[in-house]
């Protein structure tokens, strides 16, 4: 593989000028934090051995869910190629995640895309803008947004998109997840790109529940609401449960919504197609969420390096981890925005082709 060379003779230049320009003027100003020097000249980082000892942490999701899966086995992956490894993985949430990597309490996370963006927008359910946040790989990219109306009610209404529900003044009883989750502000911005607010809803007449999507999707069987929307992969197992016992259909979300997802969320626009569901007969314009791996920012180029190395090395292995996973290649993974890349997984990424 391609390795860039070390600029020794230019950093060994640079030393010997200082010196001869005098000992006490060279020293009084204040020398940089190692790790802010490294991050910030990548340009000066040449080759990279990779690290055969590393103690790294993964904090991830609930114990056995998919970030859980995830975790775990990212670890495996970077004991591949690291043999002196301690790894372990610890459960979390997205939010509190992002705060507790980029405070540099713990070296790696894993955290939504619109979970960064809020982050780094201050908005909730954080109390603190953040600044900066660091990753080495996007993890997936494509869990898209589904939202899910009972055909009862876009039958008995004429409702036959999201636009037609504020034109028509539909008194919709939405379940949109609960408040401060992440997904419920997707429902609301979306709702508000398409003209409309919850308040709106109430005063035509409808209800919003805030419940997660599973409840939600037991409400609409039961008639007790129409609409449920979330970022979540597809197929989904409770949409597909819902569908035996209840008629639903997948609305579009238009140009303009996935505009104001991405503007305001970091959501890229997607399609779910055809036949992803059995009621589906035709693609679905919708917006895609996805995961970061993210990394303490004082976390070496080394480490840093050594870590993406070990899981873009491993792809093959990180795709059988799980099905929806199983298409993600190297140029998906180096695309972590609105995060920024950490400057080792960039030297990285830079070295096997897949950015300049």
């Amino acid at each position: 593989m391609r390795k860039n060379k070390w600029i020794l003779s230019a950093m060994a230049f640079s030393l010997l000028s200082l010196a001869a320009c005098g000992g006490d003027d060279a020293t009084s100003e204040p020398t940089p934090d190692t790790s802010e020097q490294e991050q910030n000249t990548i340009e000066e980082v040449g080759e990279i051995t990779p690290l055969d000892s590393l103690t790294l942490t993964t904090v991830g999701g609930s114990a056995g869910g998919f970030w859980s899966m995830l975790g775990e086995g990212i670890g495996s992956l970077i004991r591949e190629e690291v043999p002196n490894l301690q790894y372990s993985y610890e459960t979390g949430s997205g939010v509190g995640n992002v705060v507790n990597v980029t405070k540099g309490e713990v070296p790696l996370g894993i955290a939504f895309n619109f979970e960064v963006m809020a982050g780094l927008n201050g908005e909730e359910p954080f109390n603190d803008q953040i600044d900066e946040v660091y990753a080495l790989a996007t993890l997936y990219d494509n869990s898209p947004v589904q939202v899910v109306i009972s055909k009862q009610f876009a039958d008995q209404y004429g409702i036959e998109s999201l636009a037609d529900i504020g034109e028509k003044q539909a008194p919709l009883r939405a379940a949109v997840n609960q408040r401060g989750n992440l997904s419920e502000t997707v429902n609301r911005n979306i709702f508000e790109a398409y003209g409309f607010t919850y308040e709106d809803i109430e005063s035509w007449g409808g209800s919003v529940f805030y419940e997660p999507y599973r409840p939600g999707s037991d409400l609409i069987r039961n008639n007790r609401a129409d609409l449920v929307g979330v970022p979540v992969f597809a197929p989904d197992s409770t949409f597909q449960e819902l569908a035996t016992s209840t008629d639903i259909v997948m609305l579009d979300l238009d140009e303009n919504a996935q505009q104001v997802l991405q503007e305001r969320m970091g959501l890229q626009p997607g399609v779910i197609e055809a036949g992803t569901y059995s009621f589906q007969e035709k693609d679905v314009s919708t917006s895609n969420a996805g995961a970061f791996l993210i990394a303490d920012p004082n976390m070496s180029v080394e480490e840093a390096y050594t870590i993406t190395r070990a899981i873009v090395e491993n792809i093959d292995k990180y795709q059988s981890l799980h099905k929806n996973i199983a298409d993600i290649t190297p140029e998906q993974m180096a695309n972590v925005a609105p995060a920024k890349l950490h400057p080792g997984a960039e030297l990285y990424f830079k070295e096997i082709g897949v950015l300049d």
